[in-house]
Formats: structure tokens, sequence, C-alpha cells
């Protein structure tokens, strides 16, 4: 069914809070929110995944390097290098990913 999802509608808990925008057979979009502070653990993926940060500041670590993005900006975090996120002030963010098992 189509419809206008509105992207920044989702809480801030004391957890990374998930919100599928949609997940069918091809891949998935995630909407996902951070409180400041919070952070999700450096892990790897099987395929490459873009996140967007729609709103707040995120520190994303991609390989060794740590690239700070704001509001409007995105990244590609390519298949097999760890990756990870701390969100610097409260954040919303989009994640793609084609369809794999995530850790």
């Amino acid at each position: 069914m189509t419809q206008i999802i509105n992207l920044k509608n989702i809480e801030y808990l004391d957890t990374i809070n998930k919100k599928f925008v949609f997940d069918n057979e091809q891949s998935s979009l995630t909407l996902l929110s951070f409180k400041s502070g919070v952070e999700r653990s450096i892990h790897v993926d099987e395929k490459d995944e873009v996140a967007q940060i729609i709103e707040g500041v995120a520190d994303i670590t991609v390989g060794k390097e740590v690239f700070r993005l704001h509001s409007g900006e995105m990244i590609v975090m390519p298949a097999r290098i760890p990756h990870g996120l701390k969100a610097i002030e409260d954040t919303k963010m989009l994640l793609l990913r084609p369809k794999h098992e995530h850790n």
C-alpha cells in the first residue's frame, strides 16, 4: 500500500529505537533514533549498507576512520568492513540494507 511516511515520527528511547519503513525480499529501510551518547557497537555485515542522518549529529566509524555526519548527510558502509555509530546529539537516521542476516 502506498502512503506518506513522516520520517521524523519516531521517539527517542534509552536504547536504539527501530521502526521499519519497508521490508521486502530485496531490501529494507529502517528508521532509527538514538539519544545523545547511545552507541551501536562495531560490527560487520556481509553486504553494503547506506546510512542517512535526517536529524542530529552522529559519529560513524567505518574501518579505522570516524566520520561526523550531520542532518542531510549520508555514508556508504562497505560490506565486510567493521562499522558502528555513536550519537553526538539526539539523532534520527535512515538505514538502507539489502536483504541479509544482521547481528
